[in-house]
């Protein structure tokens, strides 16, 4: 989960680098949050991916 966490904490400074209001920083926690939330997903779904992907291959490779 490093690379969401990585990303999330760059998307939150730039957007909170600006000056803003009490009101718009709330709808920005709520982007970032959703951002992260999104990349934490995403992150999980490569990884459970790739781990298929090698069980798949060392099936095949014993298979051999």
């Amino acid at each position: 989960m490093a690379i969401s966490n990585e990303l999330s904490s760059e998307i939150a400074a730039a957007l909170l680098s600006k000056k803003t209001s009490p009101r718009e920083l709330k709808q920005l926690h709520d982007v970032i949050l959703q951002v992260h939330k999104t990349l934490q997903s995403m992150q999980k779904k490569t990884s459970a991916r790739e781990t298929k992907h090698q069980a798949e291959a060392m099936k095949h490779d014993r298979d051999e």
